[in-house]
């Protein structure tokens, strides 16, 4: 009996594996590229809403009732790249919001504190007690640091992390400079003063995990805290999540039943 049979046979589960990791890996360059076309509707205004508009106009009622969403970005992000769960969340009358910022020459304790500027600003705005916080890669550091400040106590009812590096991004040794990136290394004091801050009272917790991420790859983008929910998505990588159909389920499945009913 030839060697090549077992051999063929047990090649052909790891040529699978090879050959959807590959995929995932294609996917990925081809939504990086999409959203770096977007990039630029990420600057039109001062509302996520007109970009979003920009690109394909949505009729709707937004329900006076639902508590706002704002949208964090990640690292070298802007506010379009949202655009998939901005409209997603849209349709079903939720109003949404998003934070622009820029890490040069900024520490994460300063973008917290726009964060926190920003929430109290919606809040105001559109009158609700509470508002829901999604944060993607470095967007969920500021939100958890912005927590751990205490700005944002009784404000949130609802976070959602995707790809956030709680424990460190094995890419940010690559990068020696700036003080942000410096902060995502895996045992930065600021991660390790994050992962002692228990999660907030009232505040329900999501962290999604993309089985592909190479960026914040495993368990890093989970917080330490037993409270917080996690769920996996397979064959998506960091960026990707953005774009994800079942990742923006995942969202719109952790709002309050009351504010994913179509107004």
């Amino acid at each position: 009996m030839s060697l090549l049979g077992p051999l063929g046979a047990a090649a052909r589960p790891l040529a699978r594996v090879i050959g959807r990791a590959a995929a995932a890996q294609a996917r990925e360059v081809a939504m990086m590229a999409a959203l770096a076309a977007m990039a630029p509707l990420g600057r039109v205004g001062d509302s996520v809403e007109r970009a979003i508009d920009a690109l394909l106009p949505i009729a709707g009622h937004i329900s006076p009732s639902a508590r706002p969403v704002l949208l964090v970005h990640g690292f070298a992000g802007t506010k379009s790249c949202w655009f998939a769960l901005a409209r997603a969340l849209r349709e079903r009358g939720i109003t949404v919001d998003a934070i622009n910022y820029s890490v040069l020459g900024n520490s994460v304790e300063q973008l917290a504190d726009q964060l926190a500027a920003r929430v109290d600003r919606l809040l105001a705005e559109t009158g609700a007690d509470k508002v829901h916080l999604i944060g993607h890669s470095l967007g969920g550091i500021v939100i958890a640091q912005a927590f751990a400040d205490g700005r944002l106590d009784g404000q949130v009812d609802t976070v959602v992390t995707i790809a956030t590096p709680f424990g460190g991004s094995p890419w940010a040794n690559l990068c020696p400079l700036g003080a942000t990136v410096r902060a995502l290394r895996h045992g930065s004091p600021l991660l390790c003063r994050l992962a002692e801050a228990p999660v907030p009272d009232g505040v329900r917790w999501l962290a999604i995990t993309g089985a592909r991420d190479v960026i914040v790859p495993g368990r890093r983008s989970v917080p330490h805290h037993a409270e917080v929910q996690r769920v996996t998505v397979d064959d998506v990588g960091h960026v990707g999540m953005l774009l994800s159909p079942l990742v923006v389920a995942h969202i719109v499945d952790a709002l309050p039943a009351d504010e994913r009913a179509v107004a």
